[in-house]
């Protein structure tokens, strides 16, 4: 079931490409911070937030 909204799933989408290009940029132990971007892209494709999931939140419209 999806619970990640449009803006959040593009929020994310962005930052975890702007974690993920970090890798390029930063040098020695610190490069492992751009990891932080595969989870958020994972959410970003999937629109599945195991976190929302966990304390029953939700982002998406909900249709009438």
């Amino acid at each position: 079931m999806k619970n990640v909204g449009t803006f959040d799933q593009i929020f994310r989408g962005v930052a975890g490409l702007a974690f993920l290009s970090l890798f390029f940029i930063l040098e020695g132990g610190l490069q492992y911070l751009s990891f932080i971007g595969v989870p958020l892209l994972y959410t970003a494709l999937t629109q599945q937030c195991f976190l929302y999931r966990l304390f029953g939140m939700n982002s998406c419209k909900v249709k009438s």
